[in-house]
């Protein structure tokens, strides 16, 4: 089939953006691009797909393309297509909205319509201030009602059709939400922003919040573990309840394993900082018992030694790579001795095969790290992750 020569421009700027723009071509590759020639707009985007209407766009330059289709990619990394709508909001002003915010933080060379009501509005050189998403619709609003219907200020119904039209695929999503907060995760960790730069890159950087509290993530680890070892007690049944109402105990014997990465990248600072965590984490009197395993390509000690010995690092730091698998095969293999584990390292390594359900927590040696890493580890493995912010 022969590609006209809109579809060739969008497979060119697709190329191109796969060398030069990685998170816009992360966009792309989440989003189906979609001809519909029953749009009068450009181009708009929702529903994981991004539309465009082929007559609307054969008149405009390859430039001019690419930056409708760059408005579209950034519309979708701010998430404005999958957050959650304002009750009772009207589309056509969340539209002038979200081209506001592109606007503001984003030199765009093609018109955005929202942006010229502005103009129009409030006058040619007005200046706004830096507002969100939510800000600017309650101002766009407000300039709506107060402007006696509209017509006296260039606000027609024609316009008010476009904007409907631009967000007519906008629901909140999510999996689409999680999805761009991780592209933009995996940018900030690549320094694979492209050309996406200042403004629009601090507010996205500031979008995704990194920054957590690790001992939650210890604690909820610890809980799960507590929860795997409830026992329910023998009682009489409850004459209204039954069986529903009986009572439940802990076993003591919740013993945890932790894999100590010890590969050269590892620093001694670094394991301090482990070391006291977990002591004062899991020295509650609930964990009976923690093992230690140290490992780099392969164990360091064939035989868990206790937490509680005090263990010179530097007399098993090892030199060469990371196999997490190893660490994994021990844990699996004395399945019954433990609850859970604990994996402490920089995340520099293959991913490991993961046959157990246990419980099996991640934890980074640095925020870094942990940006660099969680994905893989949160993905693949199916285990949860956290670092420690010293």
């Amino acid at each position: 089939m022969i590609k006209t020569s809109v579809e060739k421009t969008l497979d060119e700027i697709s190329q191109k953006w796969f060398y030069t723009e990685p998170l816009l071509f992360s966009v792309l590759t989440s989003h189906s691009v979609l001809k519909n020639e029953n749009l009068s707009i450009p181009m708009r985007s929702g529903r994981m797909c991004i539309e465009y209407s082929e007559s609307q766009l054969e008149n405009f330059s390859s430039t001019q393309i690419e930056e409708y289709l760059k408005v579209e990619a950034l519309r979708i990394l701010f998430l404005h297509p999958y957050s959650r709508k304002p009750f009772n909001c009207q589309n056509s002003i969340l539209m002038m909205a979200s081209d506001a915010v592109i606007n503001q933080l984003y030199k765009i060379s093609v018109p955005l319509k929202g942006v010229e009501y502005l103009k129009r509005t409030v006058g040619p050189f007005a200046t706004f201030p830096d507002m969100s998403f939510e800000e600017w619709y309650r101002y766009i609003l407000d300039l709506v009602k107060n402007s006696r219907g509209g017509d006296s200020v260039g606000f027609t119904l024609v316009d008010v059709n476009s904007f409907d039209e631009g967000s007519e695929l906008w629901e909140e999503n999510e999996e689409a939400q999680k999805n761009m907060e991780s592209q933009i995760q995996k940018a900030q960790a690549d320094e694979g922003w492209g050309s996406v730069g200042g403004n629009a890159q601090r507010e996205l950087k500031e979008s995704v919040d990194f920054s957590f509290d690790y001992r939650r993530a210890l604690n909820r680890f610890r809980q799960n573990i507590v929860s795997a070892n409830r026992k329910l007690t023998r009682m009489r049944p409850s004459r209204r309840y039954g069986f529903k109402a009986m009572g439940s105990r802990y076993e003591r014997k919740a013993n945890i394993l932790i894999a100590v990465d010890s590969s050269g990248s590892i620093q001694e600072e670094s394991f301090s900082h482990f070391y006291r965590a977990i002591k004062n984490i899991f020295f509650l009197g609930i964990i009976e018992k923690i093992d230690l395993i140290f490992f780099d390509v392969n164990l360091k000690n064939t035989r868990a030694i206790s937490f509680t010995k005090n263990v010179n690092l530097s007399e098993i730091k090892g030199k060469g790579g990371t196999d997490f698998q190893c660490a994994i095969d021990f844990f699996e293999e004395h399945d019954c001795d433990y609850s859970g584990l604990i994996i402490f390292t920089d995340g520099e390594g293959n991913p490991p095969k993961i046959r157990t359900s246990k419980n099996i927590l991640w934890i980074l040696d640095t925020r870094m790290a942990y940006e660099k890493n969680r994905l893989w580890i949160e993905n693949v493995c199916s285990c949860s992750a956290t670092y420690l912010p010293f």
